[in-house]
């Protein structure tokens, strides 16, 4: 029997579990328990591997991270928790390899367009509820669940950012700004994008723990 992690997750992963992201997406596909063990020996293609004398369950990796494919057999037991903190552990690693790809590259495409360039960016876990962040040295740093996100969110938290290149503080002066970066009313905007941040911030915090 395998060793049960008595505190149960907030969300449970299993095949009806989905993501619905622009940048990154895990699918699902059952297959015949001896056929998936003897896929999860093959080195050929990046992969992950849960495997014990009772289940087998095999992640392909893709080589930029945009995608997971969680390959399961028909018996899959996805009420034991192990498996569960196995799943979400490898999905969260997925995602921050992926966001450490996506979030510097669309950084650094906003700084073009908006002709408003600062620091060094960096993709890590940050304390509370805060997004993202801009040092005093015009270094920002985002958080890897942003890429799960609606593409108008990610983008308003980037230019949020940004706008602390020329203002560090949130006075008028801040909010004009970056209502000129948004192209309307940045308070107006801000209110909306905590609305649909609302749907996602519940599984992003479960998911990237």
């Amino acid at each position: 029997m395998e060793h049960q992690i008595k505190r149960e997750p907030q969300f449970w992963i299993n095949p009806n579990f989905r993501l619905n992201s622009p940048h990154f997406r895990f699918a699902w596909f059952m297959a015949d328990m001896t056929v998936l063990r003897q896929e999860a020996m093959i080195m050929s293609v990046e992969r992950k591997v849960y495997q014990t004398s009772k289940q087998c369950v095999v992640c392909v990796i893709t080589p930029d991270h945009s995608s997971l494919d969680i390959v399961y057999a028909d018996k899959t037991k996805f009420d034991n928790l192990r498996l569960q903190k196995w799943l979400r552990e490898t999905i969260r690693d997925e995602i921050t390899a992926r966001a450490k790809i996506v979030l510097p590259s669309r950084l650094r495409e906003l700084e073009r367009k908006n002709n408003l360039y600062g620091n060094r960016v960096f993709v890590k876990k940050l304390r509370g509820n805060t997004m993202g962040c801009c040092s005093v040295y015009n270094d920002i740093s985002l958080i890897p669940g942003l890429i799960i996100m609606p593409q108008a969110l990610i983008d308003s938290v980037i230019l949020h950012e940004m706008a602390h290149y020329k203002y560090k503080h949130h006075r008028k002066s801040f909010w004009n700004f970056l209502s000129q970066l948004l192209g309307e009313d940045a308070k107006t905007q801000k209110g909306a994008m905590d609305i649909v941040l609302s749907k996602y911030w519940l599984q992003i915090k479960f998911l990237m723990k």
